[in-house]
């Protein structure tokens, strides 16, 4: 069987790093503003993450069984690989931080009287506890819940069937072809290009797994899975309720009814998101205990998973109290995103080659 780290098969490292896009977009929509068009620019943002996760793909091979930060020490040697360590885990803390727009939806929808930092340091301990238990079980547990999120996704589509409008899927294209481009960049850096967070948590075991196909079957998963989201959501609300909802998953979701009492199923949503969050939340803090090991020359990992947790909570309550006073946080993700998930990783993949090719 192949392995990663712990033993994590290709099955576990493909649901885990599907699970982690899902639950790094949540219930938001990709393309927000291009209206029918949302599902076009998912799919061009699939096509611009191709030359990524061949770089991703190629590092792992160039060094079988290393980390990331083992390979920046190899590329950039000791002193500037520290540098660029620190310079992940800061993107590790912010992309843990991005939780806090989830955790918000749900005390929105099921738990509105309970104080944010309260629900905050719930997900974040819950999310310390798996990242500590190690790569392994978050892998086992991402197989479940990718089978539990597919079977809920194909069940609120079954119970739709009667909602859906065919004609709020048109016009297709009407935005434009740069809109469309700009909402596939977005849909690049925001889930796929995250996938980054995966080449920290490599490990020696590592050689036999094929990343070439993780990359490619995790991303294309994901792409599924948000795709039948948003064109079933698009049915139901159209373009107008796609654009003007907040959470307009959960807005779909409640529309939906079955049975002679007209029972309800937007909690199915709730459930999906907690899930894929909580996964998420676990690969960010095992990717920055990582960060935070090779910065601090640390042995051991799960020594400073707890430091990392302290330290991405503590970022996110921050952040918290910034958000009503405009800060803007997604405007300095889409300008830090490119430096470490494409500029960082092609810089190294061509110092890499050329040391690689001089060796041999």
């Amino acid at each position: 069987m192949h392995k990663l780290q712990e033993g994590l098969s290709f099955r576990s490292a493909v649901a885990l790093l599907a699970l982690f896009y899902i639950g790094h977009l949540g219930i938001y929509h990709a393309g927000q503003g291009l209206g029918a068009d949302g599902w076009l620019a998912m799919l061009a943002g699939f096509a611009l993450s191709v030359p990524m996760f061949l770089i991703f793909s190629r590092l792992t091979r160039l060094m079988p069984g290393a980390n990331l930060f083992e390979m920046l020490e190899e590329g950039f040697g000791r002193v500037l690989s520290y540098v660029v360590a620190v310079l992940y885990l800061a993107y590790f803390l912010i992309l843990a931080s991005t939780v806090l727009g989830q955790v918000e939806f749900m005390r929105a929808v099921s738990l509105p009287h309970t104080p944010l930092a309260v629900l905050l340091l719930l997900f974040f301990a819950t999310a310390t506890y798996f990242a500590y238990c190690g790569v392994l079980p978050i892998g086992k547990w991402s197989v479940l819940i990718i089978c539990i999120a597919g079977a809920i996704s194909v069940l609120l589509s079954l119970l739709s069937i009667s909602n859906l409008r065919v004609f709020n899927l048109l016009p297709i294209g009407a935005v434009g072809g740069t809109a469309i481009l700009r909402g596939g960049y977005r849909f690049m850096l925001t889930p796929m290009g995250a996938g980054v967070v995966l080449l920290a948590l490599l490990g020696r075991s590592s050689k036999g797994l094929n990343y070439y196909k993780v990359f490619f079957f995790g991303g294309a998963l994901a792409l599924l899975f948000f795709l039948g989201t948003f064109l079933r959501d698009l049915a139901i609300l159209g373009t107008q309720g796609i654009e003007r909802l907040t959470y307009p998953a959960y807005q779909a979701a409640s529309a939906i009814r079955f049975g002679a009492g007209g029972g309800r199923v937007e909690s199915l949503v709730t459930v999906l998101v907690l899930l894929s969050v909580l996964t998420m939340l676990a690969v960010c803090l095992s990717a920055a205990a990582h960060a935070i090991r090779r910065v601090t020359l640390r042995q051991e990992t799960r020594r400073m998973v707890i430091p990392a947790a302290v330290l991405a909570l503590g970022l996110t309550l921050l952040l918290g109290t910034r958000y009503a006073q405009g800060f803007p946080l997604e405007a300095i993700y889409l300008r830090y995103a490119p430096i470490v998930q494409l500029g960082i990783p092609l810089v190294l993949w061509v110092v890499l080659e050329l040391k690689m090719r001089r060796h041999g």
